[in-house]
Order: C-alpha cells, then sequence, then structure tokens
C-alpha cells in the first residue's frame, strides 16, 4: 500500500492565485484614490501623481508575473508503507526521488584518533540497527524516531586533521574556457583555497572575466586569468611559459593541471613533496591506469593527473629558443611537455603512483572503495564517469582532509567509504585484502591485464554487491549532512542520511 504526497501544494491555494485574484481589486482602488486626489488636492502635481500610480501598477504587475513564473510544481513523490516517518519532501526532490521505500538517518560523531587510524576499521556496531536493515520491521521491533533517525549516534575515530597548510611554494596553470573555469571554482576551493597556492589561467576572450575572479576572490582562490586567442593546443603548451614568467621568490614547484583535475589533501601533496628535489631538474607526474592508453600516448605524465615541473626544469623549458621549438611540434598539449621534456632537458619522468589520470568508463566505485592509501589527485570525475567530488570532499569541513574516502566495516557486514558509498559485498572479504574491484572498462580494448600495472591486485566485479552511492552533502551549521541512495526503481529508493559533527 502506497501514499501519495504533494510537494508543493500544502495550502489551499497558492500566493500567485492570491495575487491574481487581489489584482484588480488593487489597480481599481488606485485609480479611485487617483481621481479623489486630482479634484481635493490642487497643489498636488498631479502629472507626478499619475505617474507613481502607473508605476505603482506596473510594480504589482511585475510582482505577479514574478510570483506565477514560478517553476511548475514537481510530479508527486510516492512515500511506500515501508517507510515509518515522514522524511523531508524537500530533500528527497533535490535527490531526485520519485519513490522512497526506505529512510534511516543516524548521526556521526567524529573523535579524533590518539594515533593515527588504519586505512579500515573494523567497528563491534552495526550500521543499520536490527529493525532497519530489511525492507520491513520485524513486528516486534521498536519503531524509529518520528524523523526516521537511530537514536544511537556512531563514534567513528579519524586522523587529526592539519588546521593550516602553507602551499604557497606551489603554481597551477589551467587552459581552458571561462565558462568551465568557473564552474571548476567550487572543486578547486578544497584544496585552493586558503592554502597560498596560485592558479594562473589561460582562457579564451570573454567579457566576464571581473565575474569569475570577484568569485574566486570570495571563496579564498588566488586566480590570475589571461585572456589568449590562441587555438586550445598552443594555449596548452603556452602555460610553461606563462609560469615561468610569473615565478615569485618562494616558488619551487609549477604545476599544469585540466580543468576537472581535483586534489583530495593539499597538505598530503606538499607531503609527497618533500621528498623529491626541487633545486634539480625534476619531471613529475602520474601515468595513464591503462597500458592502452600509453601505448596511444607514449611515457609521460598524464595532464589529468597533473604535471610539476621544478622550478630549474619550467626555467630551462621556457628560454625562448627552447620554448619555440617546442611549441612547433605537433603533438598534443601534455605529449609536447613531455618530448620537450626529454628532448631539451637533463630530466625524466618520475612517476607518482598516488596522482591518478583515472582513464575509467561507467563505474569507477570499485576505485573508490579499495582499501588503498588516498590518492593525491583524480581526473575524468566528471566526464568519463561520475563522482562528485566536490560533494564528496565536503565532509572534510568536520573531519579533515585525511577521513576522505575512509572505510569503516561494521558488525552487519556494512561497510562505508567515507564520501562515497555505503556497501555489502555478497562474498565478505577478508581484511588483509587489498584488492581492487575491477567495476570499470576501458577504451581501445583494455583488459585486465591492461590495468594491473598500476592497480594491481584486482578481482572481478562484484554484480551481488549491494551500494548505496553518495549523492549529496552539505553544510548544515557545524554539521556535514551525507545522503547516501540505493537506487530502484521498481520497489522504490532506498536513503541514508549521515549527520557528522566533531565531539
Amino acid at each position: 500500500m502506497s501514499t501519495k504526497m504533494n510537494l508543493r501544494d500544502r495550502s489551499p491555494m497558492s500566493s500567485s492565485w492570491v495575487w491574481k485574484k487581489k489584482l484588480p481589486r488593487f489597480l481599481a482602488a488606485a485609480c479611485l484614490i487617483g481621481t479623489l486626489l486630482f479634484f481635493i488636492g490642487p497643489r498636488i502635481n498631479h502629472h507626478k501623481l499619475e505617474e507613481d500610480i502607473v508605476q505603482a501598477a506596473s510594480d504589482t504587475a511585475k510582482t505577479v508575473a514574478d510570483i506565477t513564473a514560478q517553476p511548475p510544481p514537481a510530479e508527486n513523490i510516492t512515500v511506500t508503507s515501508k517507510v515509518g516517518c515522514e522524511p523531508d519532501l524537500d530533500v528527497l526532490e533535490r535527490l531526485g526521488v520519485k519513490k522512497l521505500s526506505k529512510y534511516v538517518r543516524r548521526e556521526v560523531i567524529a573523535v579524533q584518533a590518539p594515533m593515527n587510524p588504519p586505512l579500515t576499521q573494523v567497528l563491534e556496531t552495526p550500521l543499520f540497527d536490527k529493525h532497519s536493515i530489511g525492507w520491513r520491521a520485524p513486528e516486534n521491533a521498536e519503531p524509529l524516531q518520528s524523523d526516521c533517525s537511530i537514536a544511537t549516534p556512531l563514534t567513528l575515530q579519524v586522523p587529526r586533521p592539519v588546521e593550516h597548510i602553507d602551499a604557497s611554494h606551489f603554481d597551477f596553470g589551467v587552459a581552458t574556457t571561462l565558462d568551465r573555469l568557473n564552474e571548476s571554482l567550487d572543486a578547486f576551493t578544497h584544496w585552493a583555497g586558503n592554502t597560498g597556492v596560485r592558479i594562473f589561467a589561460l582562457i579564451e576572450p570573454d567579457r566576464r572575466v571581473p565575474e569569475v575572479l570577484a568569485k574566486a576572490e570570495r571563496l579564498g582562490i588566488q586566480l590570475f586569468v589571461t585572456e589568449s586567442g590562441e587555438e586550445y593546443q598552443t594555449r596548452y603548451f603556452s602555460l610553461v611559459s606563462h609560469l615561468a614568467h610569473n615565478l615569485r621568490e618562494e616558488t619551487r614547484w609549477s604545476c599544469i593541471i585540466d580543468d576537472d583535475t581535483f586534489f583530495l589533501s593539499i597538505s598530503a601533496l606538499v607531503e609527497a613533496f618533500e621528498h623529491y628535489d626541487h633545486t634539480q631538474q625534476m619531471y613529475v607526474g602520474g601515468v595513464s591506469e591503462s597500458v592502452a592508453q600509453i601505448g596511444l600516448f607514449g611515457l609521460m605524465g598524464f595532464g589529468g593527473a597533473g604535471v610539476f615541473l621544478s622550478r630549474p626544469l619550467i626555467e630551462q623549458l621556457s628560454k625562448p629558443e627552447v620554448f619555440d621549438a617546442c611549441q612547433q611540434m605537433v603533438y598534443t598539449g601534455d605529449r609536447r611537455i613531455s618530448l620537450c621534456v626529454y628532448q631539451y632537458s637533463d630530466a625524466s619522468l618520475t612517476i607518482d603512483h598516488r596522482l591518478r589520470q583515472l582513464d575509467f568508463r561507467g563505474d569507477a566505485s570499485g576505485f573508490f572503495e579499495a582499501a588503498r592509501p588516498l590518492p593525491l589527485s583524480v581526473h575524468h570525475w566528471k566526464s568519463w564517469f561520475h563522482t562528485d567530488m566536490t560533494k564528496l570532499s565536503q565532509v572534510s569541513e568536520v573531519c579533515g582532509d585525511s577521513c576522505l574516502l575512509r572505510k569503516f566495516r561494521f558488525a552487519d557486514g556494512w561497510t562505508l567509504t567515507n564520501g562515497f558509498s555505503i556497501i555489502k559485498y555478497s562474498k565478505e572479504l577478508s581484511l588483509d585484502d587489498h584488492s581492487m574491484e575491477l567495476t570499470w572498462d576501458g577504451d581501445h580494448g583494455a583488459n585486465r591485464e591492461a590495468f594491473m600495472h598500476e592497480l594491481g591486485p584486482l578481482r572481478e566485479k562484484d554484480d551481488g554487491k549491494v551500494s548505496y552511492l553518495m549523492a549529496d552533502s552539505v553544510t548544515d551549521g557545524n554539521q556535514v549532512r551525507q545522503w547516501y541512495i540505493r537506487r530502484d526503481e521498481s520497489n522504490g529508493d532506498a536513503v541514508f542520511e549521515l549527520t557528522w559533527r566533531r565531539q
């Protein structure tokens, strides 16, 4: 048995209907008052009064137009009888839920661990309680609270967050369009906001640059935009000389990225590059996870993972005779950089395996759910596959960057990969199993063996895995709310909401 609840029509009449009824009466009253004042008020400026009346009528009509121009009501959401409380329908609408079969909410208290906890923590408590495990609650189970909450909060240990990081010795360059740059700023702010890094963008000419610069400033991003009429591949390689021209005293590393390159933790990036000698010609990057891609483009630092050039190297590549020769190469931007490095410097590629190109198609869950250290960078997250890294990283406001993608294995067999998913495998994995589930597709005939050089050991896809994938995350005061959803068009979607707060 199901019930239907309408999201919009919660009152007998809408505000737009009321305004439509009142408008004729308002205009009639305004005309009557104007006529009376015309005869009894000889000192009044009649032309001014008529203008005021017309303006008032125009303003009223505009108000009515604004109200009646609201978007049409959303379709009804079906809430099945298996849901034991009344959920927030506005939230369900935002999450794209059309039919709801289950809603559970639970609070998480993030406690700083005295020592760095393991990547996967095993807990003795269940994630779901006894009456919310199945689709239908047992007859003898106590009901959920009126807001769908499990009464007992979860206490999870997280690493001690880095309070402030100075990354001012890093400069980043990106060649893109203004629209794509504007879309990327929300993601950039996670790692570039108030960290001292500078981002230099070469874009096609666009009159809206001041608006984007103002947004970046609000987000704490030091953004510098230069307009260029060069075609994209030329503009991409031009970042080399552009970054060299803008070196400052503290600059050690210049990095060329794509507009969908995302760094999960700027503090982890800074720590990683402490192991590289920035006083020498150093070329650091990540290769593709697919041998087929390497076969096409060569052994190079793939641009989406981030191409890092030490100060001595970028100074060498920006010498006029070197830069001009390399700019004439007929290769794509990141390949042009690699061939320029190999031809005109003493550097060779240093591969950092935590810089990730992620040449995946489709389902990337196996990568994010694997019990592996946090990657430094990810790419293709809003094109080749879809994982909203901006939403994923939201919880870092409560527990810090190093708690992202942490694994928590609960007593009832569910595993939380923080910011990404809540899953239950069809067969339980041992704690020492670090294999990665091969869930994605590869281009150009890439098969299992094509990915093993970077991602092995691998295991076959678990077709029986039950997955709640994170659909949204927002900051709500001093809390962060996450919504994980198991989509099911036939039976209805199941929603699990976690609300994180500090101890």
